[in-house]
């Protein structure tokens, strides 16, 4: 089952449908019908057992289907888009009690650099087409270990530069899973993520009664947008924010953002 809103011929997922063709798998679409509902009906009607989507779109589908009480049947899950940060696979493989991959999909049309590490956290770099730098904020290359800017290059043309809208370190050869490819580790969003409404949003997210929120700071100060579920607890909510808190509406409501939702107005 394939969770992605952008199409064409130059996007991940025609990349990965192509792929999972080639294997001779049935590949289920939303088929432009992009609201939660279709796509919590979708899961369940055709017992899909594998899942392709950004992280948090799954995230909120495992809450949907606890307060609906829709068994879905996802054994594994593929994430791809980003950023894709620990605790939102910790959250989907507790959700649906699933395993879990990724790829590192730094949003360049279907650039696809990498693949999450099979035996714990982090991504390994596919360096027979991408060398990696870790920069600090004036472009300075930093040692292994040390977190900046991710920026990757091309091995054939190592003048084009993709700076990646992450944070990370980058590890040395010889991980535990036996992968010889660089790795980079704990992912984060850029500096430019404000880091209050990064936590905010963290704990936020990490409560079932959210399916989705917007969070950024504007001229008055911070402004939230919380859908939530009826009857169900809600955290504790910073006093002096903006809020506007609505009930989930299955008839009209779809995926707030495909990406992590805290940037500064």
């Amino acid at each position: 089952m394939f969770c992605f809103s952008v199409h064409g011929e130059n996007s991940v997922e025609d990349l990965f449908l192509r792929a999972v063709k080639n294997v001779g798998a049935k590949v289920l679409t939303l088929n432009g019908d992009y609201r939660w509902i279709n796509i919590l009906k979708t899961a369940f009607n055709t017992r899909a057992n594998v899942v392709l989507g950004p992280p948090l779109l799954i995230l909120g589908l495992t809450k949907l289907a606890k307060v609906t009480n829709t068994p879905l049947y996802f054994r594994h899950v593929f994430t791809a888009g980003g950023p894709c940060l620990d605790w939102m696979i910790d959250g989907i493989r507790r959700g649906l009690d699933c395993l879990s991959w990724g790829c590192f999909d730094p949003g360049e049309g279907c650039l696809v650099a990498g693949f999450s590490c099979p035996q714990g956290r982090g991504i390994h770099i596919r360096d027979d087409w991408f060398d990696v730098r870790i920069e600090d904020d004036e472009g300075g290359l930093l040692p292994d270990g040390s977190d900046g800017n991710v920026v990757l290059l091309r091995n054939t043309e190592p003048q084009v530069r993709y700076p990646i809208r992450l944070r990370a370190r980058k590890t040395g050869s010889g991980c535990s899973c036996g992968c010889p490819s660089p790795k980079l580790v704990d992912l984060m969003p850029p500096h430019s993520v404000d880091p209050e409404l990064l936590a905010l949003g963290q704990e936020l997210y990490s409560w079932t009664s959210i399916l989705d929120c917007v969070l950024r700071k504007g001229e008055n100060g911070l402004e939230m947008e919380l859908v939530v579920f009826p009857g169900e607890k809600l955290p504790k909510l910073p006093f002096c924010a903006r809020q506007i808190i609505r009930y989930w509406n299955p008839d009209t409501d779809v995926p707030v953002t495909y990406r992590f939702p805290v940037e500064n107005s």
